[in-house]
């Protein structure tokens, strides 16, 4: 994503925080309201683009990350209007590796990556009745951290080389979802989202085709405590 899409899409983002702000009585409108948090579990599907990484006696494996991810992670917001929450969250997600490509024959290789990710959050929520379905956007940091071990059978032992390496992330990870309020302090949220590495671009071929890309659903409770 180069630095022109970035700001449209930030603009696009940020557009409907600016139109509640033309409100009349705005002065009262825009004060502290109350705040919420909670943990959410989450699934997804997750693909990358094919790379190479090289086995103990220097053979190119091509490989993948490709397939379902599952994670855990929290979240806390301060209400500043009746519909806009501003805070915090944090997250990690862990997929596994698809299998290798050796000499054009498919090997079975175990590994994984480990995505830790977080940042400051904005939320405009669309509230009726006992639904309020919202959008945000999530802007911060991370690494994506991966773990990949190659088997290679020698005379009568077997050899298990590790691969490991790190890449840092900067995010931007827009979302849409719903909350269904089972009380009036706590909800059940849904949401989706898609998490986008700015910087990828910048990044060597390598790091840039590690970074699995893929829609994750998220699910768990809020607590309310509002004015």
């Amino acid at each position: 994503m180069n630095i022109k899409k970035t700001v449209l899409f930030l603009l696009s983002c940020f557009f409907p925080f600016f139109a509640i702000s033309q409100e009349s009585n705005s002065s009262k409108s825009w004060s502290y309201k109350g705040y919420s948090g909670g943990m959410f579990v989450h699934t997804g599907y997750m693909q990358s683009k094919k790379f190479s990484v090289f086995d103990i006696k220097n053979n190119e494996i091509e490989m993948q990350i490709k397939g379902a991810t599952f994670g855990l992670g929290g979240k806390m917001g301060v209400f500043l209007h009746r519909n806009f929450r501003v805070g915090a969250e944090g997250y990690f997600s862990t997929c596994k590796y698809n299998s290798g490509k050796y000499m054009n024959q498919l090997i079975t290789e175990k590994g994984s990556c480990r995505i830790g990710w977080g940042g400051v959050t904005f939320d405009l929520l669309f509230p009726v009745k006992k639904f309020a379905p919202f959008m945000g956007v999530t802007i911060g940091g991370g690494s994506a951290k991966h773990l990949i071990f190659i088997e290679r059978k020698h005379n009568n032992h077997v050899a298990t080389p590790i691969v490991h390496f790190s890449n840092p992330l900067i995010i931007i990870n827009p979302a849409i979802g719903a909350e269904f309020f089972a009380t009036k302090r706590i909800s059940l949220l849904l949401k989706l989202d898609y998490m986008f590495n700015v910087q990828q671009n910048k990044l060597p071929s390598l790091t840039n085709n590690t970074y699995p890309r893929g829609v994750r659903l998220y699910f768990g409770i809020h607590f309310y405590h509002k004015k």
